[in-house]
């Protein structure tokens, strides 16, 4: 239920980027064509273009699918000038501006100060439960994917709950901090790491946050140059994996009260 709930929300959030005005876009246009055709040659070169080179060069075992199936992507959507939407058309040119400029600052903004400095009781009781509510939710996510994780790695191992948990909450205090917002663990990401081998390593999580920031200062520009629709090929391609095929099975055994 935990895995087939959230392929379904992130299938919803993919399906969203191949849409104009609410509508999906026509294969008969330029755009559709485009926008497709870039999301179906991201997939076919991650599940398979790819993966057939690396058996072939043992070079090539250094890139991820992921990472080489967008960039090759990419290339194509610019060389050859493809109407597709990019990272920097969605987000705005300002988000990828790059620079040092764009690091945040260390310290809580004055809207947080100001209410709690004249009513302290009251904004406290005010933040208090949708603290309490977004750390729990958000620990439960956490749990439930390392979970996941575990099966899929399979290395006889299990991670630490406790260390999740408090990896966690040191995080969020930290993006607190720096007028960032909390957050827990992606499915999504997390599985694209583990199919890359990055389940191997525990420092494969840091390595990530440590690359984007980086590519964020010093790589902004390139980065708002990749299409959206490149990113939501992979994506989809990870909806395919997470979702439990096998419990299709228990469709008409399953009462419906719980459905």
């Amino acid at each position: 239920g935990f895995v087939n709930g959230l392929t379904l929300v992130m299938l919803k959030a993919q399906l969203t980027h191949f849409q104009s005005a609410g509508k999906y876009l026509s294969v008969l246009s330029a755009e559709g064509r485009a926008t497709y055709g870039c999301a179906l040659l991201t997939m076919a070169l991650v599940k398979f273009g790819i993966p057939k080179l690396q058996e072939k060069i043992e070079a090539a075992k250094a890139i991820p699918p992921t990472l080489g199936g967008v960039i090759l992507s990419a290339m194509a959507a610019k060389y050859f000038a493809w109407p597709v939407k990019t990272l920097a058309d969605v987000a705005g040119s300002e988000t990828f501006r790059g620079g040092l400029a764009i690091l945040p600052r260390l310290g809580l903004p004055s809207s947080f100060w100001a209410p709690l400095m004249s009513a302290p009781l009251k904004t406290v009781k005010i933040i208090l439960p949708y603290a309490i509510t977004m750390a729990a939710v958000g620990s439960i996510e956490s749990l439930l994917t390392l979970q996941l994780l575990d099966g899929i790695v399979d290395d006889g191992k299990r991670g630490s709950t406790r260390k999740e948990v408090v990896g966690q909450g040191i995080g969020n205090l930290a993006a607190g901090l720096t007028g960032g917002i909390g957050g827990c663990a992606l499915i999504g990401q997390s599985i694209i790491n583990a199919q890359s081998g990055g389940g191997i390593s525990r420092l494969s999580g840091m390595s990530m946050a440590i690359f984007l920031a980086l590519g964020i200062v010093s790589f902004a520009p390139l980065l708002g140059q990749i299409p959206i629709v490149a990113l939501a090929g992979v994506m989809l391609l990870v909806c395919q994996s997470t979702f439990s095929w096998s419990s299709l099975r228990l469709w008409g055994k399953i009462p419906k009260l719980d459905y």
